[in-house]
């Protein structure tokens, strides 16, 4: 993924924590700025902070980003990163699955309306990187104005909405496979898409978020990401899920919460073989 940002000048006038085992810093609030490019059919939603990250929500040519560049640089041959955010006073740490970019500074959310709607909130920003063979984990302390106009912009342009249900009550966090509660008792085999002008992708994934009934179907299903996309991943996946059913795990089971009315977030991942 290339990670598209215009040319802003903002005031910078906001510091980064260094490494948790130090003392946070205080910071001032940072505002969103909102810049429409019609020529790329673009419309973004821009933070930025004197310790080189930046936040940026974006639909361009119908599909969305949330993404975060000047992080820590992922490992060699890494494709994916947890990070942790918390958004708010009284927030808990929501642990969702990154993508990352080519430049390795940067991670693209596979839940990025999810996160966009969380980071419009504004208040306090947490973001945790983990450390990983032997390194300390990074958190960044920031300040967020409530950005309601500037991110309901750009989720508007891509036909998202402000407030959705699913962002609290979904389990997973965009990883491979289900989350613990919930198993496939018939597993989904989407197929593989049409090459589009002559070119196929060699892998791939989608990432979904579903309703399970207490039959094991899953219904509503909503496509949260998809890579690379023109290739019709997402579509695909959501073919492959009208034949496949999902039961509880024991710890399912355990929890006491029934299969119905559960809301899912998992990924479809595609490899060529």
């Amino acid at each position: 993924m290339n990670v598209l940002l215009p040319v802003l000048i903002l005031a910078a006038v906001s510091a980064v924590a260094p490494p948790v085992e130090a003392q946070d810093s205080v910071v001032p609030t940072e505002d969103w700025t909102l810049t429409v490019i019609p020529e790329q059919k673009a419309t973004l939603a821009v933070a930025e902070f004197t310790s080189g990250v930046s936040l940026a929500a974006r639909r361009v040519d119908g599909a969305y980003d949330l993404l975060i560049t000047g992080l820590p640089e992922a490992p060699p041959r890494t494709t994916k990163r947890d990070l942790a955010v918390s958004v708010g006073d009284t927030s808990d740490f929501r642990t969702t699955v990154w993508s990352v970019g080519e430049n390795r500074t940067a991670a693209f959310s596979r839940v990025p309306a999810m996160v966009a709607r969380q980071m419009a909130e504004g208040g306090p920003l947490q973001i945790v990187v983990p450390g990983g063979e032997g390194k300390p984990r990074t958190r960044y302390v920031m300040a967020l104005n409530p950005s309601n106009t500037a991110i309901e912009q750009t989720l508007t342009a891509c036909g998202r909405p402000l407030i959705d249900v699913r962002d609290k009550d979904v389990e997973g966090n965009g990883q491979d496979g289900l989350p613990p509660a919930v198993t496939w008792a018939t597993t989904p085999r989407p197929r593989f898409p049409a090459p589009v002008n002559g070119r196929s992708p060699v892998d791939g994934y989608a990432v979904l978020s579903c309703v399970a009934r207490s039959d094991g179907r899953l219904e509503d299903c909503q496509i949260e990401s998809e890579s690379p996309r023109g290739y019709n991943l997402g579509r695909e996946s959501l073919r492959s899920i009208d034949r496949a059913r999902v039961r509880l795990t024991p710890e399912g089971v355990t929890s006491g919460k029934p299969l119905e009315d559960r809301m899912i977030l998992f990924s479809v991942n595609y490899v060529m073989r």
